[in-house]
């Protein structure tokens, strides 16, 4: 046989040999579904980036160890938007078009997700972020879900606590200027006046802000009795009791989960004598009422494996910062699975039908053909010392019955 007859044959034999594995590499792809996820991993919102890393895949690590997704493994690909729209928009479209995801969890903030909710709906791909905005109705993104009440729904049991229990009716109102919390406000207001009061003074300050004094000393000139706050990142929420705490204001303030989710770690880093009079929301199946059983509900059980597991948990405000993207992936594996289907017409349809049926965490989800912002009004709960946890990292409700 001469060299150039061997040498052909072993170049068959190699490219048969590629083939070969290039099949079985498209066969394993294909065995595997991938979920992205989107967040601000750097720049102004890494913080919530972190969380949302940490809980994505410990998510998607049980999901695998329960039999995945439609019986195929779950990959988790990550993108980053730098907390800028113009950047996750062409993060969104790596993934939808280069990774090939078939559904996609995050961003955390509605200026992020609104860019990015038409991308997934011309790509036919189901969306849960974690942005709460009214303006992300099903109408305009009808793959969209969200993990997050809107900030009405946050607002009300607040208003009822600080007007029923607190027996005070000055209320002032202070919120981020990101998307969220502009929708809310208006939303907010009319709430109030349906319930015979209005806020005695409006204030908003820059999302990340370095410094809300003036528009606390603002609040506090108003005569306010109370304070509703409304915002979207953790360190916000630390300004806000930063600086009220520097101006010795003791007025109460009644905030949304954001206060509620990131408690611990601010204390961590401010200590809780600012803390003093905060009350805030947080979803029943986080929560407790003294006589409550120690460590049976789901949230308990999660929160005693993440502290066993995660080195830098209290710095990242404890296991109630991870749930609202823990749940997510978990949303979409309930959906998959329970349709049949990854496609995003499907996952919504099957969503819209079943979200009760969903176990998370958090308590009870619903939803509709004219609602997808899974929790509703009725699954949150006012709390008192939110940095304060129960061993089973439960925080103790203010409106229980003694």
């Amino acid at each position: 046989m001469t060299s150039s007859i061997r040498s052909r044959r072993a170049l068959i034999a190699a490219l048969m040999s590629f083939t070969a594995l290039a099949g079985a590499g498209a066969a394993q792809a294909e065995e595997t579904i991938k979920i992205g996820g989107i967040m601000s991993l750097t720049g102004a919102g890494a913080s919530i980036g972190k969380n949302a890393e940490v809980a994505w895949k410990r998510a998607v690590d049980d999901i695998n160890a329960a039999g995945g997704i439609l019986g195929k493994k779950v990959e988790l690909v990550l993108a980053d938007t730098m907390t800028d729209p113009t950047h996750g928009v062409s993060e969104m479209r790596r993934l939808i078009e280069s990774e090939k995801v078939q559904a996609v969890v995050g961003p955390a903030t509605s200026q992020e997700t609104t860019p990015l909710m038409p991308i997934g709906t011309e790509a036919n791909i189901a969306q849960i972020s974690s942005a709460a905005s009214t303006q992300l109705t099903p109408q305009v993104g009808p793959y969209h879900f969200s993990t997050s009440p809107i900030g009405e729904n946050q607002m009300i049991p607040n208003i009822a606590y600080a007007l029923d229990t607190l027996k005070l009716t000055k209320l002032a109102l202070i919120s981020d200027n990101g998307g969220m919390s502009k929708a809310a406000v208006t939303d907010i207001v009319n709430y109030m006046k349906s319930k015979g009061v209005e806020p005695v003074a409006i204030q908003e300050f820059a999302f990340r802000t370095e410094d809300m004094t003036p528009q606390l000393f603002s609040l506090r000139n108003s005569e306010a009795e109370a304070v509703l706050l409304i915002n979207s990142i953790g360190d916000d929420a630390r300004k806000m009791l930063e600086n009220r705490y520097d101006i010795g204001w003791d007025v109460p303030v009644l905030a949304s989960l954001t206060m509620t989710n990131y408690a611990v770690g601010n204390a961590a880093t401010i200590g809780t004598e600012p803390f003093e009079g905060i009350y805030s929301v947080q979803f029943e199946g986080m929560t407790y009422c003294p006589g409550d059983a120690l460590g049976e509900k789901a949230f308990a059980k999660f929160a005693e494996k993440a502290k066993a597991d995660i080195a830098d948990l209290d710095r990242m405000g404890g296991p109630s910062a991870l749930v609202p993207y823990y749940i997510q992936p978990f949303i979409l594996a309930a959906a998959m699975n329970g349709s049949g289907k990854t496609d995003g017409k499907s996952v919504a349809a099957w969503i819209e039908a079943n979200a009760g049926e969903i176990k998370t965490l958090t308590g009870k989800l619903a939803a509709s053909a004219d609602n997808h912002f899974l929790p509703s009004v009725e699954s949150l709960k006012v709390v008192k010392n939110p940095y304060q946890l129960r061993e089973d990292g439960l925080v103790e409700r203010a409106d229980c019955v003694k």
